[in-house]
């Protein structure tokens, strides 16, 4: 079945979108937003006579209340789905979370926000209350949702959420209702038809914890949950005075334990020490403990589904911390046992929010390419239509915006070596014959190259950290400015990228790529460094950001200077400051360069101290030295690069640039497509080799050419399909 995955696009739907957790109308029955099923199983023919086989949709659990279960809903769902498409494949997203009577039975389990209740009974009253966050984030007006239904009940202010993630009740419970409900599909008429499950909780179903988006929700204080805490710390540090010492509470106990509040954990400081939490160990061990608590959770249900199903594919959304600048409070730090987990097969998430329309890059939210190398990535591709163009996130305007939206997402994902499903998140996006048209080509390129294994073309890799992401405080304008932003520019430079985790660097061959920027890794394991740099070829460039290796592997800003060979101090003038060229060297002539935004700086600065063997690269505005280069090393304090300054580092650096600066390049040896920001007019394309290309997009075939000119309009589209040469141009050395 993993191969069906790996191989086949799929197609998601609202058919039986009901409320989560689940929550019943006055006739006892699940609440479900849209019940025109016809409507919606539409979609699914559609998309099955696109080339689609495999299709997906939120499927009712059954579970109505403590004990109690009722499938009428789905099997509605899968009546319908199958009733004019008995061939697909299906793989139901099943939604784990606990009807809202069982925080009545179980006011230990519930998760409990930093004002909220630490007693049983003063729990148990708040559940189903206004004072009971339902959904896991403030909504005034409710469950979300595109239709005619309308949620009765504000969801703002909650005390208390859901079930802790680290209930083990919550495990049994929940588990018994998946195994029920695996018992019910697979002995049902369409069992063999199920490709596989996808298992879901927490906020919107993403293994995201209660209460991420606000500031004084972000942690639980519940019963279970300290006891566990605290039980964690225990076995971490051996004993109760090594704990004590740890955390530096001398009276701790099971008793009065309690994890640090949300003010601690994302209290910004103007002091490097405090800023990585050199002395702050119990926020790290925080961190730690919901990634591991999380990573529990979904083992557990993932190895519940394996036994019951004889081994179908299991996968879970997870990891958006390429995105999420608090991805450590969501329990999204968890790779190294999500990766080599028997449990799960594939990991999900929607592609990127963030600069995703037309003209610019689009992205992950997570490093699917480290995913790949064990697991697969499935790219939920919630592509706002021009068909959406009211809703205030729609992304294409018209057709042709569209069509390089749906183009961009496919050759992103090709190039990756993930899988993708087209996501109608709204009920219709993609109800128009000319989309759909669209669907089939895309789908019918998909399957060509499918067949033929890819190979990465690139000559950048960006190298990412999650660990690192547990030990400094939560910074949204350095998340932003170091992940966010610089991936996005680096995938404006006209060139292909790759992106890896630093642990793959220790097994990932390195031989290819010409230059190496790291984004955010500030914390090295003993020896990990010399690993990796024995393997990093010796004439790579090595583009260095913020504070690399500052915990190597305890704090010092010396640190630094074993890495990049330039000696760091810390700035006392904190001011966000553009960084200026430097007259003479190779970024002269660009841009200044700042954040994106023009939001206060919330982490400490850090300079350069000035030396002779240190070439001069930028200066802050002040005169001090702010990025600087020694041998083959370049080193910013500030990661405000635009796409031209890193394509001056990428031409620097030998790179082939393909395409003009501010052109979306995704290839690898199969296709080339290019994505341009703005209009191109007998714009070259460069080619590594001389090549026989035929547009996906047009049907225009190029023979045997080093180069071609482009005329596409701003926030067009490209897709080159490289074919095999001929016997004649292999004879011919063509």
């Amino acid at each position: 079945m993993m191969n069906l995955l790996r191989h086949h696009s799929a197609f998601w739907s609202k058919l039986g979108f009901c409320y989560d957790p689940p929550r019943l109308n006055d006739a006892g029955k699940p609440i479900v937003f849209f019940d025109d099923f016809d409507r919606f199983a539409g979609f699914h023919r559609d998309f099955s006579a696109a080339g689609v086989k495999l299709h997906s949709s939120i499927l009712f659990s059954g579970w109505i209340g403590v004990g109690c279960y009722d499938y009428t809903l789905t099997d509605q769902v899968l009546d319908a789905l199958f009733k004019d498409n008995p061939d697909i494949y299906y793989i139901p997203r099943i939604k784990l979370n606990v009807p809202l009577d069982w925080g009545k039975e179980n006011p230990e389990d519930v998760c409990v926000y930093y004002e909220g209740p630490r007693e049983r009974e003063a729990i148990r009253e708040l559940v189903g209350t206004e004072k009971h966050d339902i959904l896991g984030y403030d909504s005034p007006t409710g469950y979300y949702t595109a239709g005619g239904w309308q949620d009765d009940r504000p969801n703002v202010g909650g005390l208390i959420s859901n079930q802790s993630f680290s209930s083990l009740k919550w495990h049994e419970d929940a588990g018994e209702m998946l195994r029920r409900l695996i018992a019910h599909l697979e002995h049902g008429p369409y069992g063999e038809r199920i490709a596989g499950y996808h298992i879901a909780y927490g906020v919107s179903g993403e293994t995201c914890l209660w209460g991420r988006f606000g500031k004084n929700t972000m942690g639980d204080y519940g019963i279970s949950h300290r006891l566990a805490f605290f039980d964690w710390g225990i076995k971490r540090y051996g004993s109760i005075d090594a704990l004590r010492q740890a955390w530096q509470q001398p009276e701790l106990c099971r008793e009065n334990a309690e994890p640090p509040p949300p003010q601690r954990r994302q209290h910004c400081s103007e002091s490097c020490r405090d800023f990585f939490r050199a002395d702050d160990c119990i926020c790290v061990d925080y961190e730690c403990f919901m990634s591991e608590i999380n990573v529990d959770a979904i083992e557990y249900f993932g190895k519940l589904v394996k036994k019951h199903t004889n081994g179908k594919p299991v996968g879970c959304f997870y990891g958006y911390f390429l995105e999420c600048f608090n991805a450590a409070y969501t329990g999204w730090l968890g790779y190294e046992r999500i990766l080599n987990s028997p449990h799960i097969d594939f990991i999900a998430a929607p592609k990127s929010y963030y600069r995703n329309l037309p003209g610019e890059p689009g992205g992950e939210l997570a490093p699917a390419q480290s995913v790949n190398r064990k697991k697969l990535w499935m790219d939920e591709l919630d592509i706002r239509t021009h068909l959406n163009v009211a809703d205030q996130f729609a992304q294409g305007k018209n057709m042709a915006e569209t069509r390089t939206l749906m183009w961009r997402e496919f050759a992103k994902n090709l190039a990756h070596g993930s899988n993708f499903w087209w996501m109608d998140l709204g009920g219709g996006w993609f109800d128009s014959p000319e989309i759909l048209r669209e669907v089939a080509a895309i789908e019918k390129t998909a399957m060509l190259l499918r067949e033929k294994p890819g190979k990465s073309v690139a000559d950048i890799l960006l190298v990412v950290d999650e660990e690192s992401c547990l030990y400094y405080v939560a910074s949204r304008t350095l998340h932003s400015s170091l992940m966010q932003d610089m991936i996005r520019n680096a995938n404006l430079c006209g060139t292909p990228t790759d992106t890896y985790r630093l642990r793959d660097l220790e097994t990932l061959d390195l031989a290819q790529y010409k230059l190496i920027v790291f984004l955010n890794t500030f914390k090295l394991q003993p020896g990990q460094w010399q690993r990796i740099a024995s393997r990093i070829p010796s004439t790579a460039v090595l583009l260095w950001n913020y504070a690399p290796g500052i915990l190597y592997p305890d704090f010092a800003l010396s640190n630094v200077t074993n890495i990049i060979g330039m000696t760091v101090r810390e700035r006392t003038q904190l001011a966000a400051l553009q960084l200026l060229p430097e007259p003479g060297e190779f970024l002269q002539g660009t841009e200044p360069m700042r954040a994106r935004t023009d939001a206060d700086i919330d982490y400490p600065l850090l300079e350069i101290v000035p030396s002779e063997n240190v070439r001069v690269l930028a200066r802050y505005e002040d005169g001090a030295v702010a990025m600087a280069m020694r041998n083959n090393v370049i080193y910013s304090v500030l990661p405000f690069f635009r796409p031209e300054h890193l394509r001056r580092i990428a031409a620097l650096a030998g790179c082939h640039l393909y395409a003009p600066v501010d052109c979306t390049v995704y290839a690898d040896s199969r296709f080339i497509a290019v994505f341009p920001k703005n209009e191109l007019r007998e714009q070259k394309i460069e080619f590594v080799a001389q090549t026989t290309l035929r547009s996906a997009i047009t049907g225009q075939k190029e023979n045997n050419v080093k180069s071609i000119s482009l005329n596409l309009s701003a926030k067009g589209a490209e897709f080159f399909i490289i074919e095999q040469k001929s016997q004649l141009q292999k004879e011919k050395g063509l």
